[in-house]
């Protein structure tokens, strides 16, 4: 068995219980999603790792592509997770991340030169079947609380998982010319964390924002920042065996452990119903049939 299918399934196991620690952190923290925190944490762990390992030849386009992953993934993918988790709960907000294989499809096949078949676009299809699906059935309001949750909400969680798509081919191009799964992760999540700094500071909310989690720290976030710091180096250590697009498809799998992780500890918080669990199975039945052609 290919080795790389084992780290991109534990990456999504990560990601999940970083979904679940983040919720769990949120409901005494309203206005913090627990990007500040998680990403702060990540370059403390990737930093230590990263000090330690053999480096490679530099490659400054690989440097730049890991701060574009960092970027596009860590900031942008994530940002809009965590605040989807907050809006319409982890299990619906990690099943639009099983439409990052697209992504990374699309983006792999022009700049990686990876090839995509007929039957992995039908797979596609499937999957944005799926999600559509599911948009539309909460959106009309279902279950017996008959609420619907607002489209803006899933437009948010919709960013997710296009970042995390672009951000696999970001980083699967560094490490093509600068083979470091450890200094790579570490790379994005610096930069990722320097940009949250600023974003942070342009709103006029660092101090406030620091002072928040350091003097009240939520350990909840840094659990989770524990998480996604080894879902990270799981994710990247699997590229190193796999195209980026397969990647995408093992990390689609967040979804269905999420479902699983809030049955067990998100009773009442996060409403599991049929068509939530329908879509996922549909979404589930297209990632199959692109890892058949993997």
């Amino acid at each position: 068995m290919n080795i790389g299918y084992v780290y991109g399934v534990a990456s999504a196991v990560g990601y999940s219980v970083a979904s679940i620690l983040v919720r769990v952190g949120q409901r005494s923290r309203p206005d913090d999603d627990g990007v500040f925190m998680s990403v702060f944490v990540n370059v403390v762990v990737l930093g230590v790792a990263a000090a330690v390992v053999t480096r490679p030849s530099w490659d400054g386009a690989a440097m730049v592509s890991f701060m574009v992953g960092g970027v596009v993934g860590t900031v942008a993918g994530r940002t809009s997770l965590l605040r989807a988790v907050r809006l319409i709960g982890p299990s619906r907000s990690n099943a639009f991340v099983t439409g990052a294989p697209v992504a990374a499809a699309v983006g792999g096949w022009i700049v990686l030169n990876e090839s995509i078949t007929a039957l992995e676009a039908l797979g596609g299809v499937i999957v944005i079947t799926g999600l559509l699906w599911l948009v539309r059935a909460r959106t009309a309001g279902v279950g017996p609380d008959r609420v619907a949750v607002p489209l803006s909400s899933y437009l948010i969680a919709s960013g997710a998982p296009l970042s995390f798509g672009l951000a696999f081919v970001f980083r699967k191009w560094g490490l093509e010319r600068f083979p470091s799964s450890v200094i790579g992760a570490f790379v994005g999540a610096a930069t990722a964390y320097a940009v949250i700094l600023l974003i942070e500071t342009l709103r006029g909310k660092l101090a406030e924002r620091t002072r928040s989690n350091f003097t009240n720290v939520s350990w909840w976030f840094v659990g989770a920042g524990v998480a996604t710091s080894f879902a990270l180096l799981s994710q990247f250590q699997s590229f190193t065996y796999l195209e980026a697009w397969v990647v995408g498809i093992l990390q689609s799998t967040q979804s269905i452990w999420t479902i699983g992780l809030s049955l067990l500890f998100l009773r009442g918080d996060d409403r599991i119903n049929t068509a939530l669990v329908g879509s996922v199975a549909l979404v589930v039945a297209g990632v199959v049939l692109i890892s058949t052609q993997a």
